[in-house]
């Protein structure tokens, strides 16, 4: 119980972090779908380590080709190609690589498939203090970046030619707002589960969006930190998985941000 609050906690911290930037930079259709790259990606390090017998944690392969797939993807829209289309790529390439893998690798390592489908669903009740180290290494580099550039995040993809004209590197933040994103994205997925992670990215942000512009940051992480440990304790008294807790408060959140709130505040 105490392990799963304390990653409740910072999982809640990294999602307050990233949530709005990808909200404001309207991302957030980009984070959800690069969530099959992290699948992608576990279940190439399961391959190599079960299959192949080769020394690289999972975590690592995940983290290294969600990262990969994101910059594709940043350097696609870099060359001209609408968002959506470099998005819609960028999920070809992890769902064939997904489809492909599970099917050698049911063959292969069936206990292996059952190990990358655990990334589906998340192992949260049985955290090790490995999966808290990783969040919390994950919250010490996403944390300070996220904020040390948020101006410069917002207004390049606010206005990409103006960035330019001030002689902005547009495609350096974009860059880096991908990757922080493949991090946040692949921690949360290995501690968590890629649905609980699918269904936290966007809430915090969209609520701080829509409620205030001066204190976008503040409401995104009290949000994200409650959603976060509401929905596990409310898993842990109805007996569901802790994607599903977190998703009926996410859920309840954006709703609220849809219809409750009248403004939409950016800037």
């Amino acid at each position: 119980m105490l392990a799963g609050c304390i990653t409740a906690l910072l999982g809640g911290a990294l999602v307050g972090s990233i949530s709005p930037a990808l909200v404001v930079a309207r991302s957030v259709t980009f984070s959800i779908t690069l969530l099959h790259s992290v699948l992608a990606g576990g279940l190439v390090g399961v391959f190599l380590t079960d299959v192949v017998h080769a020394p690289i944690p999972p975590v690592v392969t995940a983290t290294l080709i969600s990262i990969l797939i994101s910059i594709i993807t940043a350097e696609a829209i870099n060359r001209g190609f609408p968002e959506d289309s470099a998005v819609a790529t960028s999920v070809c390439i992890s769902v064939t690589m997904t489809v492909t893998l599970t099917y050698y690798l049911s063959f292969m390592s069936p206990l292996g498939v059952s190990r990358a489908m655990s990334y589906v669903f998340g192992t949260s009740a049985l955290t090790t203090p490995r999966d808290i180290a990783r969040l919390a290494a994950t919250v010490i580099l996403v944390i300070p970046l996220v904020h040390m550039f948020w101006s410069e995040i917002k207004y390049v993809f606010f206005d990409p030619e103006g960035a330019y004209s001030m002689g902005l590197r547009v495609r350096y933040y974009r860059y880096l707002l991908y990757a922080l994103t493949a991090a946040t994205a692949t921690s949360l997925a290995m501690s968590l589960g890629v649905l609980v992670s699918h269904v936290i990215l966007a809430a915090p942000g969209l609520l701080a969006v829509r409620l205030s512009a001066k204190k976008i940051h503040a409401i995104a992480y009290a949000s994200s930190i409650a959603v976060m440990l509401l929905g596990y304790i409310a898993a842990l008294l109805l007996e569901l998985p802790p994607s599903a807790g977190v998703g009926i408060f996410a859920s309840l959140i954006v709703i609220y941000a849809l219809v409750g709130v009248k403004k939409w505040s950016i800037h």
